[in-house]
């Protein structure tokens, strides 16, 4: 059954899940591709409206994050069923790139584990927990980006509606969601590290043969470590991490997102390889570097190598005070001695020309002599 919404033209039906249909479509009036999530006929009822509502508000809470799904539109279809609209990933989700590619490259799990752990970092900072990330709710983008997706059973942390706590995936739930016990940023930690597990190793941790029930899963998942995964260029410091991530308890585990984050990219330094930004607001980074990291945060991908000292600008490079690396100063000429000078010592000297400042101060005060001598013989003669 196609949908009819306003100002869209569905073209096909990329996804189902037990609330929601997601489609394909084109929307006209900004002549884009989007992702149109409507709610399912057979689920409107009045705890799936309360739950659809809650997945709007909290995915359009945090839009803006390079890592998570942006919310483009909200809306009613004609026959009256919610929609939100999204970013369209055409790439798929991170299971499908597994199902063509099998097995993601080392460099590529550490990366994608940095910006998820980035986006968990804001998600948690907003008081939400996300409570279903795995790989199929990982979206990848045109240009290869990461976006974690599917908010659909997260909730907020205060909330005390008890229609959503049995609500997970069992291959990447946590042990204590399993128990039945209240899931907390722990829970989050534990699911990211099982998806990069997965990603390494091309299945679940726990994962049993074809036809066995949840219950020998379960106790998997309870009593049992994570199986060494079977490959001989996964480095035993990339196992660690993940394996921390995994503990059994929430108190074993690392105690935040960034934390995570901040393991993982120690790894991305000891292997030589570039290390991932974490995206994420100041707040998250005040207590400073995960134990293990030396010195200041590591410094992103993207930062500049300057910034101007009195605006804060990173795009001010030059080395005095000002706007930009070609305007160092309005008059250069002019010394830097009285109370509006930016600079307490003298200008550093323009570059190719070291000593060109005594030379033209030595120039200006010539010249000041010869007017004023000047014109003192013009008021002789005119007297």
């Amino acid at each position: 059954m196609t949908e009819d919404v306003p100002g869209y033209r569905v073209l096909e039906q990329v996804g189902e899940g037990g609330f929601s249909v997601v489609y394909r479509a084109h929307q006209e009036r900004l002549d884009r591709m989007v992702a149109l999530k409507v709610l399912s006929v057979g689920a409107v009822d009045a705890a799936a409206m309360r739950r659809f509502q809650r997945e709007c508000k909290i995915t359009g809470r945090l839009s803006g994050h390079p890592n998570i799904v942006t919310v483009l539109d909200t809306g009613t279809t004609r026959a009256g069923r919610p929609y939100i609209a999204m970013e369209y990933f055409e790439h798929g989700a991170l299971t499908d790139r597994l199902a063509k590619e099998g097995p993601l490259p080392v460099a590529d799990v550490l990366r994608i584990g940095v910006k998820m752990a980035g986006a968990l970092a804001a998600t948690h900072e907003t008081d939400v927990l996300h409570r279903d990330v795995k790989p199929q709710n990982v979206l990848l983008s045109k240009y290869g980006e990461p976006a974690l997706a599917d908010f659909g059973v997260a909730r907020l942390v205060d909330s005390f509606d008890a229609t959503h706590t049995q609500a997970f995936t069992p291959h990447h739930a946590a042990p204590e969601v399993l128990e039945g016990r209240p899931p907390g940023v722990g829970a989050d930690v534990y699911s990211l590290g099982s998806t990069l597990y997965q990603l390494l190793a091309g299945q679940p941790a726990f994962k049993g043969p074809p036809g066995e029930g949840i219950a020998l899963l379960m106790l998997r998942i309870l009593h049992e470590p994570p199986p060494p995964i079977q490959r001989p260029d996964v480095p035993p410091r990339v196992s660690d991490v993940i394996g921390r991530a995994m503990a059994k308890t929430p108190e074993q585990r690392y105690a935040t997102a960034v934390e995570f984050a901040r393991a993982l990219q120690q790894v991305q330094a000891e292997l030589g390889l570039p290390v991932t930004d974490v995206p994420h607001s100041a707040a998250a980074v005040r207590p400073g570097p995960a134990p293990g990291l030396p010195g200041p945060p590591l410094v992103p991908e993207w930062a500049p190598t300057t910034s101007d000292p009195h605006t804060g600008d990173p795009r001010a490079s030059g080395s005095h005070g000002g706007t930009g690396p070609t305007t160092p100063h309005t008059n250069p000429t002019a010394p830097h001695t009285g109370p509006t000078a930016p600079h307490t010592g003298p200008p550093a000297p323009l570059p190719g020309r070291p000593h060109d400042g005594p030379r033209r101060g030595l120039v200006v005060a010539a010249g000041v002599a010869l007017a004023g001598g000047l014109a003192l013989g013009v008021g002789a003669l005119a007297l």
